[in-house]
């Protein structure tokens, strides 16, 4: 008996063996569509974040102009200081 339903019981593994296979196959490829798509967005929203803080970081910094008039502005200051206490000590010798 076993030799008569043998062809059909050895044909019939090897189409479950291969849907199996197909169904886990077509699983795992979605699997690896869904990660890559799911990185994407990642490397997408990352990216926005990153542009938004370079936005917010230019305009937090000064720029070079800004720098050289403000060492500008310090010098005059301390010249200005320098000629009061110059003058104080001045004024106090005499």
């Amino acid at each position: 008996m076993w030799e008569r339903y043998r062809h059909l019981v050895v044909t019939l593994s090897i189409a479950l063996l291969a849907a199996f296979s197909t169904y886990y196959t077509t699983i795992a490829g979605l699997k690896i569509d869904m990660a890559g798509k799911a990185e994407e967005g990642f490397v997408a929203t990352l990216d926005k974040r990153i542009s938004n803080l370079e936005t917010r970081l230019a305009g937090s910094f000064a720029t070079k102009e800004d720098f050289f008039r403000l060492r500008e502005d310090v010098i005059t200051r301390l010249m200005r200081i320098e000629v009061q206490l110059n003058h104080k000590e001045n004024n106090v010798e005499n």
